[in-house]
């Protein structure tokens, strides 16, 4: 009687730690990279797309964008040759028709919140506008968590104070914010910056010999 307890308390115990396991190790369904609302620069039948992970306030990121020298600077004194990738990347791949990059938020640095509702705000009004911001915000030291500097900011360059006002009094950016970050987490995004190149991962402040390279190997 005894061993047939034990047997039945043997096999009840199993049963409760695989269900436990499939409770606990449900596999998760990837987030296809994709385009959605997010802003984008370039022509939209480019053969090659640039999903770049990014947030205004990580300094890697914005030494990516050739916007915060100090990092650069260690950046070519550690690696001979380093040059800011992405500004090169627009000139000479996305002025050229080649290449559009989709700009998508990760936090990297976490403190920037208010830059990039206004960011998303311009952007539903003109991704002229928005380019335009995301240029400066990535210029920005001091008050890119301060919505009210973040909206003269983007007022100074032309967008419309009224409907900024609404777009983050609706908080539609944080469903934005969160879209990105749950695609990012799916395709693994460890980091910022991030770059997904045709779906090649190019993760880090890369040099642009790097990007470049991959960018040739897609056209090609």
């Amino acid at each position: 009687m005894i061993k047939k307890k034990f047997v039945w308390g043997f096999i009840i115990a199993v049963a409760i730690i695989v269900i436990l396991f499939f409770v606990f190790n449900k596999p998760t369904t990837q987030i296809e990279l994709s385009i959605g609302n997010s802003p984008v620069l370039g022509d939209a039948n480019a053969s090659v797309i640039i999903y770049e992970f990014t947030d205004f306030s990580c300094p890697y990121c914005k030494a990516s964008e050739g916007a915060n020298g100090e990092v650069e600077n260690a950046l070519k004194s550690k690696y001979p040759g380093w040059e800011a990738p992405m500004p090169l990347v627009k000139e000479n791949y996305v002025k050229t028709g080649k290449v559009k990059i989709v700009f998508k938020y990760f936090p990297g640095h976490g403190s920037a919140e208010a830059a990039h509702a206004v960011a998303w705000a311009l952007n539903n009004q003109s991704s002229d506008l928005f380019w335009k911001f995301e240029e400066e915000a990535f210029k920005e030291t001091e008050n890119l968590n301060n919505i009210n500097k973040m909206i003269e900011l983007a007022v100074s360059l032309g967008g419309d104070k009224t409907k900024i006002e609404s777009y983050i009094a609706s908080k539609k950016y944080e469903t934005q914010m969160d879209n990105d970050i749950a695609m990012g987490e799916s395709n693994e995004v460890g980091g910022t910056p991030s770059f997904f190149i045709n779906g090649e991962v190019v993760a880090g402040a890369q040099s642009y010999s790097t990007i470049r390279d991959v960018i040739e190997s897609k056209l090609n």
